[in-house]
């Protein structure tokens, strides 16, 4: 079992401008110069492993991980410009997509060694993403053509991925 607790914050302050030109030149920064939460602060990352060997030619693993949803920005309002629809974000990294976790599983069967060999061989059988969670890797926004009203698509990346793998060693 693993688990960390972390915080990855940045801050961005503004500049005042060179010289004085009688009016607001002066940049604000990000989110107004103040501290916001960087794309890389998973808050709860959680990793749970475990194994067991069956005999000589069976190992059984499985993985369970559980993650902070990853920082990001959703619109809270729009506006309209010279007839286009224009979407305006909050403070930076305000929001973050849904927890991310999956189970995966393998087994693993190693044949009786060949004496006669150099190398030894395994077949590795495996399932990524067990129940086929559709993690979020970016939620976007659009309006919906039949109804007029906005909705959030989720884009996933990866459901569930069988594998067989052969490994060997020499």
């Amino acid at each position: 079992m693993a688990y960390t607790l972390s915080r990855s914050e940045q801050r961005t302050p503004g500049r005042e401008p060179f010289e004085d030109t009688g009016r607001s030149d002066r940049e604000t920064g990000i989110n107004f110069g103040e501290w916001y939460s960087t794309p890389y602060d998973k808050t709860h990352d959680i990793s749970l492993y475990g194994s067991y060997d069956l005999n000589k030619k069976w190992s059984f693993n499985t993985n369970f991980i559980y993650q902070t949803g990853q920082p990001t920005n959703y619109p809270v309002g729009k506006f309209e410009f010279q007839g286009l629809t224009v979407p305006f974000y909050g403070l930076r990294n305000k929001e973050r997509l849904p927890d991310y976790h999956r189970i995966d599983i393998a087994a693993t069967l190693t044949p009786k060694k060949n004496t006669g060999r150099s190398w030894q061989a395994e077949w590795v059988f495996s399932i990524y993403n067990l129940y086929s969670r559709r993690n979020a890797a970016s939620v976007n926004f659009r309006r919906n053509q039949d109804t007029g009203a906005n909705e959030a698509i989720r884009t996933s990346i990866f459901g569930i991925v069988p594998a067989v793998t052969y490994n060997f060693k020499f």
